[in-house]
């Protein structure tokens, strides 16, 4: 028998992806702010936090169009920060 998933509920996997995504993140941005870092160690975490706010973002997307299927139409589309400036 095949193991069928009920639409309507969460991933559990993919929330514990975006989880520890965000976890992450915010890591490495306390690390930033705590003024304790060569230059070139600052950069290697701006880079890392980049990484990880576009996986986050991507994430995102994917569960939106997930949520779209679900509707059955088309949600609002979102707006980005870098889209109100």
């Amino acid at each position: 028998m095949t193991d069928v998933k009920n639409p309507s509920q969460p991933d559990q996997a993919s929330q514990e992806i975006f989880s520890d995504t965000l976890h992450s993140l915010e890591k490495v941005v306390d690390k930033m702010e705590s003024g304790q870092l060569s230059l070139e160690e600052s950069v290697a975490l701006f880079q890392q936090g980049m990484d990880l706010a576009q996986r986050a973002e991507k994430q995102l997307r994917e569960a939106r169009q997930k949520v779209e299927i679900l509707l059955g139409s088309e949600v609002a589309p979102m707006v980005s920060d870098a889209e109100e400036d």
